[in-house]
Formats: structure tokens, sequence, C-alpha cells
């Protein structure tokens, strides 16, 4: 197989939602596309909800076929015509960022006649959504948005999280809206969308029993929230990260001042890990073939820049180049939020397997050069 290459395993991710759903059977379950677009086509079957954030993602899921009534329009930028292209579509769910976004949902559906499903995002302290006041004051003049159906609220706070302080302030932030919609208007959330962000481990093994065990920290707040609401919890890296592997040939071998340097055809452009900064951290690696012997190395990518270390330093068996390291855990955001553009050089192949129907090509290595003012 020719590299450098993204492999996504269907196996693997559907056993992952699976184990999700086993610990909370009675909420629905939203894959976050952007943790990765490519495994669209395979996932929605598996899950209740996408949530979809930007045009390019709805495009996306247009292109695949996936039905309106799965898909969650999210986002923190929405206009007129991408709201029009939405509904038009037949999504199930849209969310409203802002006052403005309500408005914009109004004026697009009274244009066309469609009454809108919508949640309110409440936020954390960022500049997603909107705050308890901004939300109940919207509430209170809710007759003025006659197209819309408000059906819930939508919230989440952040990603990687492992400290049960997170969950707690979580509460805090949910409860407060909740009793003030209750008091002041009546109203019972009917539905609420939670991003609980649960820590996902990419360096320290047993990996995936440290995955769970951050997801049993944010437990006890989902099956709360549950019993007070229909409830969704929407995830993206926590489902699609042990799915992928990144497969990258070593060119060479050097020696410079008693270190060992492993050129690879892969880099940072590629493979970007949470948490790891300068290839500080060592992530799950490992090597196409048993070898004898281990020796300790650095392993730098093909870049123009003293940046290009995936793991400054590792000890391995004994390599030679043209041997296949392969970096585990790598399922989501690393094939679209690596700088693949930097110094033009190929973009990686990107390949789906299960063992239903073997190994598939999704996309050929590309040319990057001709994103960055190189001719067609």
């Amino acid at each position: 197989m020719n590299t450098p290459a993204y492999i996504f395993n269907l196996d693997i991710l559907k056993s992952r939602i699976d184990k999700i759903k086993a610990l909370v059977p009675d909420v629905e379950l939203t894959f976050s596309i952007k943790a990765n677009p490519f495994l669209v086509p395979y996932v929605y079957d598996m899950v209740r909800h996408v949530e979809v954030c930007s045009p390019g993602e709805l495009a996306i899921c247009k292109e695949n076929n996936v039905p309106a009534s799965k898909i969650i329009y999210s986002g923190l930028l929405k206009e007129e015509w991408d709201i029009l292209e939405a509904v038009k579509y037949g999504v199930d769910i849209i969310t409203a960022e802002s006052p403005r976004q309500l408005r914009l949902i109004e004026q697009v559906c009274d244009a066309h006649d469609i009454k809108a499903k919508v949640l309110l995002r409440l936020t954390s302290g960022n500049q997603f959504g909107m705050d308890e006041d901004t939300i109940l004051d919207l509430m209170k003049s809710i007759t003025n948005y006659s197209h819309v159906n408000i059906v819930g609220i939508h919230y989440f706070s952040g990603t990687q999280k492992v400290r049960e302080a997170k969950f707690t302030a979580d509460k805090n932030n949910l409860d407060s809206l909740f009793d003030a919609l209750k008091n002041q208007l009546g109203y019972d959330v009917p539905f609420l969308e939670f991003g609980p962000g649960a820590g996902v481990e990419y360096f320290d093994a047993p990996s995936d029993e440290k995955d769970f065990a951050n997801f049993e920290v944010a437990l006890p707040l989902i099956k709360e929230l549950s019993e007070k609401v229909k409830l969704g919890i929407e995830m993206g890296r926590f489902i699609a990260s042990p799915c992928g592997r990144f497969e990258t040939e070593i060119k060479e071998i050097k020696k410079s001042k008693g270190i060992n340097y492993v050129i690879v055809d892969g880099g940072i452009h590629h493979l970007n890990y949470f948490g790891q900064i300068q290839g500080m951290k060592i992530p799950d690696i490992s090597l196409n073939e048993n070898r004898d012997g281990k020796d300790k190395y650095c392993i730098v990518g093909s870049l123009c820049t003293t940046a290009d270390v995936l793991v400054r330093e590792v000890e391995l068996p004994k390599l030679s180049e043209g041997d296949i390291l392969t970096f585990n855990r790598c399922g989501a955001y690393s094939v679209t939020e690596a700088p693949n553009l930097f110094l033009s050089r190929r973009m990686p192949l990107v390949y789906v397997e299960s063992s239903q129907f073997g190994k598939k090509l999704l996309r050929d290595g590309l040319e990057s050069y001709r994103f960055n003012g190189g001719q067609n």
C-alpha cells in the first residue's frame, strides 16, 4: 500500500459506538462529523443524529444521501443562504447560537412557509451560544417567531474533560437555566442535546480502559439529565479516535550528534494528536514486522521546519529504511485538522476497511500545490 495513508476501521468504530450505547441505552447518540467526515457514509446508520457544523459538511451529507431526519445543523456562523440550504433539505433540527441566528431562521422559514425545529444553544462562557438571560429574553418573545418550534437546549462546554469538577460546572449551568425557564415562564425543557466531551487517552496504555474511565466520570451527570429531559449526547473525538491509524514509510535514517533521526514521508502536516507538542509525548506506534534488538529514535517528517517532530525520543525495534510505521488512535481530527497544505507536499491517501468488504480507497493522494497557487 502506498504511503502516507490514513486507514479507518469500521469494525472498531461500530464496537466503540455499541459500547457507548450499552452504557447509556436510553440516550440518543449524535456523531459530530467534524471529527472525521470520511466516516459519514458509514456512521449515520449507527447513531440517531449527525451534527453538521458548516455548509460544506452539509454538502458532504447530501452527497452521501444522509437522510435529513438524521441531521442536526449546528455551527457558530450561519447565514441566510446556508440556513435555506438546510431547511430545504429538511434537516431535523437547527441550532440557534444567537438572537440574530434565530431571526434569520424565522425569516427563511417564513419566506418558504416552513416550520423549523430549533435548539437554543447555552454558552459555557465562550464564543458559542447565548447566556441564560439572552435565552430567557428570546423565550419571552417566542410568539414573534411563528415559524420556529423551540424543541430544547443545546449545550457543549469543551473536549478532553476528565475531572468531575468540569461536569459539576455543566450541571450547575444547566440547572440554573432549566430552573429559570420553569420558574419564570413555566417552561419545561423537552430535549437537551449535550456534549459531554469525555477525554480520550492518546499516550498511556491501556487507552480504551482509560477512555471509558473518563466516560464514567461523565456518567452520573448523563444519567441525571436523562431523568429530567429527553437527552441526546453528541461525541466526535470519543467515537472516532480509536478507529483510525496513519501509516508512513521510513525514507531515511541518519545519525547526527548521537541522535538517530528517522525521516518519514508523513509529518505534522498529516498527524495531529491533541495535547502533543513538538513530539514530546509518545503515541501508540507499531512496526510492520517483528525485529530483534532495540534503539532510540527521533521520528521526524519531511517538512522544512524544526517543528516537524512526530516523536522526540522513542525506543523501538531496530528500524530500517523502507519500514512502515503505524501511528494508532488517530481516527479523529488528524485527517482534516493537520495542516495538509503546508509546504505543498502530497496529501495522504484515505482508506476505509471492514471485515465485511476489506479495504477500500476513499481518496487518492492529492497534490496540495494545486491549492497553493499551482496551475490546474
